[in-house]
């Protein structure tokens, strides 16, 4: 009687043909359950070729493969339905959120600035009466070549009396100071133009090296939120400072930074109000912002500011030519001067200052305006921006506001110029070859203050082969 092992053996030495294809079919099966219980019992002695010879693990793995039974058609296509919806799951997991807020970008509101509050400006101001808390005595009353508004905080007296001690004080640094900060360039840049001191002769003093133009600085200051909290004595003080020297504007709405729109607005309302028939222009900035008022004076009288090292960088190839007539400022209206920003576009995050809503401002982009570090204007343009602004719905930042919208609004033509610089130089030297210097906190403001007024300290030009690359590029707007 022969062993399993010799049966197996002699199905397998025999050879295929047609008429004996039902043995054949035995055999696999044979081989098959046989292969199979090796594998279970994970015995190599079992599993066998057919040539007698034990079979490898690779080869018992791949004899298993083959003979698995295959998984019902449901089952397989129910594992691909599962696994690509997962995948469609975590694309939206992912992109979902990027798309709504692509689609809702600037939707956050602002605390002061709210869906439901109002903006419009007659809310805030009547423009038939007045509405100030605290004016100057005899505003305006006497002709003024420049007014000067300063948009500070109420509580802001260091930075206020900083700027008296320093640039404000318009009786020692008016015109003459230029010839002391600029003297060893003569030759250099243009002096004032004949017609334009004939034209204001009314608003000046005095001719040549001793000629003095009348200049008024005022402070804009709003009120605080919590008086009744903490007190009177900010409300004193405030007082106490308007009566001594006589130029604070006070307003009554809150001071804060979301209602500097509010602020700018108030005093164009003030200066074309009061100083329309006796002043020729008007210069808004930040208590922040260091001006230099003969090199202001020297503008606006028609001459041009020498170049120096330090102030190469602010120029293109056409401005920097301190000795080219183009250079002059020749309009006696329609005059509207800064540092001009274009195709700007809304901040978007929430936690930076200048977020802006959309339901506030819904363009992608802002208008051309100018830095409200500080802006020149005639006082023609004054009158024009606050009837604008009548007609224009608020946005909280000013300088977007009344340079950008109601400029648009009125059609008045923003001119950049480069000394109207909206930072600050780390170079001492810029200081004394711009026209506005902004983000002076501090002690900055006050060692400025002392390199400029130091007459000795005489600034160097760029040298005679400069680099032309320090030259910014024109400015496409």
């Amino acid at each position: 009687m022969w062993t399993k092992e010799q049966r197996i053996n002699s199905q397998m030495s025999r050879t295929w043909n047609p008429a004996n294809g039902e043995e054949q079919c035995a055999l696999l099966a044979v081989e098959s359950s046989g292969s199979s219980a090796a594998a279970a019992s994970g015995s190599d002695d079992e599993a066998v070729t057919s040539s007698g010879a034990p079979r490898t693990k690779t080869q018992l793995r791949k004899l298993q493969h083959r003979t698995r039974m295959p998984q019902p058609r449901m089952l397989r296509r129910l594992g691909c339905y599962t696994l690509s919806a997962f995948v469609i799951f975590l694309l939206l997991l992912v992109y979902l959120p990027l798309i709504y807020l692509d689609g809702h970008k600037r939707c956050a509101g602002l605390p002061d600035w709210t869906l439901e509050t109002s903006r419009s400006t007659t809310d805030y101001l009547d423009p038939g009466r007045e509405t100030a808390l605290i004016v100057p005595r005899d505003f305006c009353r006497n002709k003024t070549f420049l007014v000067i508004a300063v948009c500070t905080g109420v509580a802001n007296f260091v930075q206020r009396q900083t700027i008296r001690e320093s640039w404000g004080n318009t009786t020692e640094f008016n015109y003459p100071a230029f010839v002391k900060l600029h003297g060893h360039l003569k030759g250099h840049y243009l002096p004032p133009m004949p017609e334009r001191l004939k034209l204001y002769e009314d608003y000046l003093s005095g001719e040549g090296d001793s000629l003095t133009a009348s200049v008024k600085i005022v402070f804009i200051v709003g009120r605080q939120g919590d008086e009744a909290l903490v007190g009177n004595e900010t409300l004193t003080r405030i007082h106490t400072e308007a009566d001594q020297y006589n130029d604070i504007i006070q307003e009554n709405f809150v001071d804060s930074y979301n209602n500097l729109t509010l602020k700018s607005v108030m005093a164009l309302k003030h200066i074309s109000r009061s100083c329309s028939n006796t002043s020729v222009f008007f210069l808004k900035c930040d208590d922040d912002t260091f001006v230099n008022v003969p090199n202001l004076l020297h503008f606006l009288l028609g001459g041009t500011i020498p170049l120096y090292n330090d102030t190469l960088d602010y120029h293109d190839r056409s401005t920097f030519l301190a000795t080219a007539p183009q250079n002059r400022l020749k309009a006696t209206s329609e005059v509207m001067y800064g540092h001009q920003f274009c195709n700007v576009v809304p901040v978007s995050e929430v936690s930076s200052k200048w977020y802006m809503p959309s339901y506030m401002y819904k363009p992608e982009t802002y208008p051309k305006y100018l830095s409200g570090a500080g802006y020149l204007l005639s006082i023609d343009v004054v009158q024009r921006l606050f009837e604008a602004s009548l007609n224009t719905t608020l946005v909280y930042l000013e300088d977007v506001y009344i340079t950008g919208l109601c400029a648009q609004r009125a059609k008045i033509k923003r001119h950049h110029h480069p000394l109207f610089s909206f930072a600050h130089s780390k170079q001492p030297c810029a200081f004394k070859g711009s026209i506005t210097q902004h983000q002076m906190k501090d002690d900055s403001m006050v060692e400025a203050w002392h390199h400029v007024a130091n007459y000795s300290i005489k600034c160097p030009p760029p040298g005679r082969y400069f680099s032309q690359m320090r030259l910014r590029k024109r400015q496409n707007c």
